[in-house]
């Protein structure tokens, strides 16, 4: 009804301005007007004579007709100047028809907020428009016009119009506050002080009845004045009105309130700051109390979205203390105190504490609504929101305390979830019955979310069928209600008028809507699996138990619960195709929604396409049925064939059975492959579509539904698609690390810039912030300015970029399924092309035909079923075994620094003493056989590994055995050269494998799998997806194209490096040996000579250590000082401590980056800031951490007292290598667990022996580490130094992989025996590229 009359007082004005425009027009009163106002020199004002206009259509006087034109539409300057006429009379809108403005401006916007409350958010724009002429052409505030803008752009962007909405910022301008303004707020402040001043002064003076020319007594009274005017200023003891707050006047202070509180919801914090400033230092030299508390209010809102949450507690008190008596102003400040608590991720019981305030404001509140009965409706809505939030937070704790699916089975945890359900049920049902019926549609679609978590958690039947039920049901309430919000806004307008754009309410139920579809595909699966295990069961039966079982059978007895099931099961699949079409036709241009709907869409679709086929699902079961094909074929191989044709007899009721069974599967499979066509189709326009807006979890989820519509018919169309669901799975966990490694905003740019893109995508449903400026504008800003973000981003192309990648990466795929019930496992290859045997019936017209070129490819897929117990006990064992590694280091580091201080202190004894302090030499047997016994766990562990993987290890074995050599296509070879002395040997066959696993395989040692252990593979290493290798030899490239001789010049601009000693270490250039070795093809150059190293930074080597890193890499550094370490720079923990800016320096300034030393690499750098570096020409970096010391275990506990557990699960070695890959790094060597400091020593030496000595490759490297027997010996190394590589034909160089590969003198000890793999072998793996090389530059 108001907004009708809003609208009946456009129509009026605009028609009544008609004719007056006419006349006007006529008399040349605009131009009269227009050269007036130039004659007396006027300045435009800074609001609509600056701005754009739309173009305009019709008459000025035409009313909009459209939301569109509404969201743009700007009174036209002739319908201002006929408002202003006397013959308008009071038809138009000016002073005289509005004669308080500010009151109606308050009123209106009152109005605005009731719309969007209540989702008529489209009604609002006539209002606000109307607010627009108001504050401009009546009020004539360029602020407040600037809040209208503000405001008018929330609503154009919930809408979805994103063009109204920028056409607004641009009227809105820069948000600060204007000078003019500013000025004026001053000067009315001074004003008031001396009048205040004055009146202090004349108290004083009538009081102390004084001599005005006694100076002393004047300086009393001037301090005394002013002691008065600080309390009274300070205080606020000002005159207040007994009726509130009055409304008519427009107070500055008001409007940079708003404006602030209306900048901080779309993300601009640093305008919002200085406006509230200004507006607190004017509210409290007036003593506005409201207006202070507000601001207050305002500074706790902006603290939080700053991540401040102790200093947001602290704003909220303030307010409280400030203004009492108001029930939602206390409700607004006690929320926002929950949210700072429950935010904060510091405070391990931050849950618990936000639990204990909720329970004190329902205690409060409970109080408040029994002393108060005729607000019952406010405190009703009050005590609703607190105890539906109470039983959220305690959700999260139980959830938190018990993170596993089994642990939710357990009485404690389902009582404790029963209760939150409980609480959040009762808070719905209480707002359902005052009236707010959005805010029950949330609670419910949480309180559904719940009861299906614990239906999935639970293994028994009927209590998973009784939780499905009821979470349906909730759902289904929660879907009903927001139908009918949404009917009510959508009836008040014509549809078409309503397609353009997109409504929240319409937002929410198509939200609504698929989070029950999410639900009803669940049960669709579990329904289909139960469905399946009957079948099988049934076809397991013979025909004797068939015909007893018809015999005896009885109808069954249904329960209630059962009977409920099969109604909600029986069309479960046409019901969940209703449901997601409708939300897919109602989110018009929101691509999330979009996106998720068709997903849901395809996933129905292969579902119902399983369902539909008659025999079991045989996609993943494909060599299984070939190997019995063979078999029967061989069984059947020289039978003779039997005539059955003549026998059957097609009238017999045993050929129309079979005939019609067999019909009926026909048909049955045909739906089934329409159903399979039609979900690839859909989820791979899904698939597009996220990929596009970087939705990664929903392009992940539609990639591993189009890898089960295909399976293993396409083996390279799956392994393609479930690498796809890989690299979207390992950008959201590597996203998750950079959020938590970047908890506090205000440690870095980049910190700041990632948490206000989480809070503006928090509600994104409602507000749809994601297609406003702000967030674009931080997006490409993280993108523009660090590789993270860069290396988070899953490429459109990612099925074609495995192309682009060297032809010699062999990549093994193995990831689980988002709830760990399958495990996947997949081999990509490019096709490689083959010459094809020639045919035979063909004469060829050469002698030296080349046959036509087939492609073969090693693409093989396969799926294995497991659980989310099995991999989780898998994970936690083998995080047990690093433990106690690490106990068992510490003790023999105990044991050894004891027996070293023993013998220190009996050698400055005499002989004598000493025979009688000594005591018999015994063997240190109890630590030999905790060894021992760590060594046999290490074995039974990873033949645990062997058993979970063995199903997808055989098919790499497959894939990667040693090929046998056969006799060469004598096709392609001239006739003369057909003898087999002039073939020669034949090339040896290597692979260059990649290992991608999700995070839980990559705590295990893979490369232990004995199906890598193939002679073949000579290079080895591990990754986190195709995506993210797939970055680091893309960058790798372009950073190789910027190092050519070109950009040399750019390098004279460069500024001098901050490294001291680097000049010095240039002078020794001349001092090298020339290093004469070539980049092989599809390889990469290291440069030895920008090395950077750290070692044992804190000292905490004892004295007694024999094995020192310093001293070690001291003997490193000398042995290769002619040729590689000259110019290797660092810092030794014997020269000082360096800060974290150092590390961060040669981190930086570096090709190669090298730690070695005592516990963690990340605890001397914090993740926030290693984060935040780009280093992509830092190329490989070795961490040789983990080993302890006595003293560096003391350290290391009292540093790790001060961290979170969210900080302290960053520094694990696979969170580590994640962090460090984000970076820019290519290729890192990490440590999986703890080592003692001799073994971090032999790995130092035998890797760059490896790398610098003998030149092989990052991935050759590593594979020597994991079978150090296949290493050759040193006496076999001819001039390691100056080798090289296999291209150069004829030289010496070559003879290493010529005549030494053909006289093979390794293989005969390896056929003899080889020896039993060690746990010490498999601990330092390498994340990243393989074909790394160091050259010297």
């Amino acid at each position: 009804m108001a907004q009708a009359y809003v609208m009946g007082i456009w129509e009026s004005a605009l028609s009544a301005s008609g004719p007056i425009i006419k006349e006007l027009s006529k008399s040349g009163a605009f131009d009269k007007a227009s050269s007036a106002n130039k004659a007396k020199g006027k300045k435009p004002e800074k609001d609509v004579s600056v701005k754009e206009k739309p173009k305009r259509k019709g008459p000025p006087e035409a009313l909009p007709t459209s939301h569109e034109e509404w969201a743009q539409y700007d009174v036209p300057d002739e319908v201002i100047e006929a408002c202003k006429q006397e013959a308008i009379k009071g038809a138009g809108i000016n002073n005289k028809t509005i004669p308080k403005p500010g009151l109606t401006y308050h009123y209106m916007d009152l109005l605005v907020s009731f719309l969007r409350d209540i989702g008529y958010n489209h009604l609002a724009l006539p209002i606000l428009a109307m607010m627009d002429f108001i504050t401009r052409d009546i009020l004539k505030s360029r602020a407040l016009n600037t809040l209208v803008h503000l405001k008018s752009v929330e609503v154009c962007i919930e809408l979805n119009m994103p063009t109204a909405a920028l056409y607004h910022e641009n009227l809105a301008g820069e948000p600060a506050i204007d000078e003019d303004e500013l000025a004026k707020s001053r000067e009315e402040m001074e004003v008031l002080k001396e009048k205040q001043l004055q009146v202090v002064k004349e108290e004083i003076r009538s009081k102390m009845n004084i001599d005005k020319e006694d100076g002393i007594e004047l300086r009393a009274i001037d301090k005394l004045k002013v002691e008065k005017l600080k309390k009274n200023t300070v205080s606020g003891k000002t005159e207040a009105s007994h009726l509130g707050k009055p409304l008519g006047k427009v107070e500055i202070r008001d409007v940079w309130t708003e404006t602030a509180h209306a900048l901080i919801k779309q993300g601009v914090y640093q305008p919002a700051r200085e406006m509230l400033n200004e507006a607190h230092k004017n509210a409290q030299c007036f003593g506005d109390k409201e207006t202070e508390a507000r601001i207050l209010y305002i500074f706790g809102l902006l603290s939080y979205h700053e991540a401040q949450f102790a200093q947001a507690i602290n704003f909220c008190h303030e307010a409280q203390m400030t203004l009492e008596g108001d029930e939602m102003f206390w409700f607004d400040t006690a929320w926002l105190m929950i949210d700072a608590t429950a935010a904060d991720k510091s405070n391990r019981e931050c849950h618990r504490e936000a639990r204990k305030m909720l329970i004190h404001a329902l205690n409060v509140y409970t109080e408040v609504a029994s002393e108060r009965p005729n607000k019952e409706s406010l405190t009703g809505y009050i005590l609703a929101r607190l105890e539906a939030r109470l039983g959220s937070i305690q959700v999260k704790i139980a959830l938190e305390t018990y993170p596993t699916e089994a642990d939710l089975v357990k009485p404690k945890v389902n009582e404790a979830l029963i209760s939150a359900c409980t609480k959040m049920a009762n808070g719905a049902n209480k707002l359902l019955d005052l009236g707010y019926l959005r805010e029950s549609v949330t609670i419910r679609t949480e309180h559904g979310g719940i009861l299906w978590k614990l239906a999935q958690a639970y293994p028994d039947k009927d209590t998973k069928h009784s939780y499905y039920m009821q979470a349906m049901h909730i759902f289904r309430k929660a879907v009903h209600i927001a139908e009918e919000i949404c009917e009510n806004v959508q009836t008040l307008m014509p549809l078409q008028e309503l397609r353009n754009h997109c409504l929240p309410v319409q937002r929410e139920l198509v939200d609504a809507k698929l989070a029950m579809s999410d639900c009803m595909l669940d049960i669709l699966r579990v329904y289909i699996d139960e469905e399946r295990d009957k079948q099988l069961q049934e076809m397991r039966k013979g025909s004797v138990e068939k015909v007893l079982e018809e015999m005896i059978s009885q109808s069954p007895d249904l329960s209630q619960e059962e009977r409920d099931w099969i109604d909600l099961t029986k069309c479960i699949g046409e019901d969940v195709m209703s449901e997601v079409k409708s939300a897919h036709n109602l989110c018009n241009g929101i691509p999330n929604l979009k996106a998720r709907a068709l997903y849901n869409i395809g996933k129905a679709l292969r579902l119902l396409a399983v369902h539909k086929n008659p025999n079991a699902p045989s996609l993943w079961e494909l060599d299984e049925m070939n190997m019995l094909k063979m078999e029967e074929a061989l069984l059947t191989e020289g039978e003779t064939e039997e005539e059955t044709d003549d026998t059957m007899d097609t009238t017999s009721k045993t050929y129309i059975k079979y005939s019609t069974a067999i019909t009926t599967a026909k048909t049955q499979l045909e739906n089934s492959h329409k159903y399979f066509l039609d979900a690839s189709e859909i989820l791979t326009q899904a698939l597009n579509l996220a990929l596009q807006h970087q939705f990664k979890d929903i392009a992940g989820l539609a990639a591993l539904e189009i890898a089960e519509c295909f399976g293993q018919f396409d083996p390279a169309t799956t392994s393609m698609h479930l690498a796809l669901y890989q690299s979207c799975q390992s950008a959201i966990y590597m996203e998750d690390l950079l959020m938590r490694a970047q908890q506090d905003p205000t440690c870095s740019q980049q910190a700041a810039l990632l948490h206000q893109r989480a809070l503006l995508l928090e509600n994104d449903t409602t507000t749809n912030l994601s297609i406003g400026t702000m967030m674009k504008t931080i997006n490409k800003k993280l993108e523009a300015d660090w590789q993270a973000l860069r290396r988070l981003v899953v490429l459109p192309n990612h099925l074609d970029i495995i192309r682009e990648l060297p032809g010699d990466f062999n990549i093994v795929v193995m990831q689980h399924s988002p709830d760990k019930k399958y495990l996947y496992g997949a081999i990509l290859d490019k096709p490689k092309t083959v010459p094809a045997a020639p045919e035979v019936s063909k004469k060829p017209d050469k002698k030296n035909m080349v046959p036509p070129l087939q492609s073969v490819t090693k693409a093989r897929v396969v799926r294995i079923e497991t659980s989310s117990r099995s991999i989780s006990k898998l994970v936690e064992k083998f995080k047990a075994h690093k433990h106690e590694v690490m106990l068992l280091l510490l003790k023999a580091e105990y044991q050894r620094t004891a027996i070293a201080q023993r013998q220190k202190m009996l050698a400055n004894l005499d002989d004598n003493s000493r025979k009688e302090s000594e005591e018999p030499a015994e063997e240190n047997t109890e630590l030999e056989e905790d060894i021992e016994n760590m060594e046999d766990d290490f074995k039974k562990l990873t033949g645990a590994m062997e058993t979970y993987l063995k199903p997808i290890s055989q098919q790499f074995y497959m894939a990667f055995r040693p090929a046998t050599v056969t006799s060469q296509n004598t096709a392609t070879i001239p006739e003369g050269k057909k003898d087999k002395k002039d073939l020669g040997p034949p090339e040896p066959v290597t692979e260059t494998l990649i290992i991608m696993a999700d995070p839980n395989l990559l705590e295990m040692p893979l490369e232990a799998l004995s199906s890598f252990q193939s002679d073949t593979v000579v290079s080895l290493t591990r990754d986190f997806s195709l995506q993210m290798l797939y970055h680091r030899n893309y960058q790798d490239s372009q950073g190789e194209e910027s190092n050519k001789k070109p950009a040399a010049k750019d390098d004279k601009n460069k500024p001098p490096s901050r490294i001291p000693g680097l000049r010095d270490a240039s002078k020794k250039q001349a001092k090298f040996i020339p290093l004469d070795r070539n980049l092989p093809p599809n390889c990469h150059g290291v440069d030895t000579n920008n090395f950077r190293f750290m070692v044992d930074v804190n000292s905490d080597c004892a004295e007694t250590e024999q094995d020192k890193p310093e001293e070690l890499f001291n003997s490193l550094m000398n042995r290769y000082s002619q040729q590689f370490t000259t110019r290797w720079l660092g810092i030794m923990g014997s020269e000082y401590v360096p800060s974290v800016g150092e590390w961060e320096l040669y981190l930086t300034e570096s090709t190669s980056f090298l730690f070695y030393g005592m516990e963690r690499f990340m605890d001397y750098i914090p993740p926030s800031k290693l984060v935040t570096l780009n280093i992509p020409e830092c190329l490989m970096t070795f961490l040789f951490d983990m080993a302890n010391t006595s003293q560096s275990f003391l350290t290391q506990s009292k540093r790790d007292v001060k961290k979170n557990a969210s900080i302290l699960t960053l520094e694990k070695p696979v969170e580590t290598a994640a962090l460090i890959s984000l970076t820019g790094v290519k290729t890192i060597f990490t440590n999986q667990w703890h080592c003692a400091l001799v073994e971090n020593g032999t790995k130092l030496m035998d890797l760059m022996k490896d790398l610098l000595e003998r030149g092989h490759t990052a991935g050759e490297t590593a594979r020597y580490l994991f079978v150090p027997f296949r290493r050759k010996p040193d006496d076999e190394d001819e001039e390691p130094v100056n080798d090289q590589p296999p291209e150069n034909g004829g030289k010496d160089g070559e003879t290493e992989n010529g005549s030494q590969v053909e006289d093979k003198p390794e293989p005969e000890p390896e056929s003899e025996a080889e020896p039993e793999p060690e746990r010490g072998w498999y601990n330092m793996v390498c994340y990243g590229l393989p074909n790394l090389i160091v050259v010297q530059v």
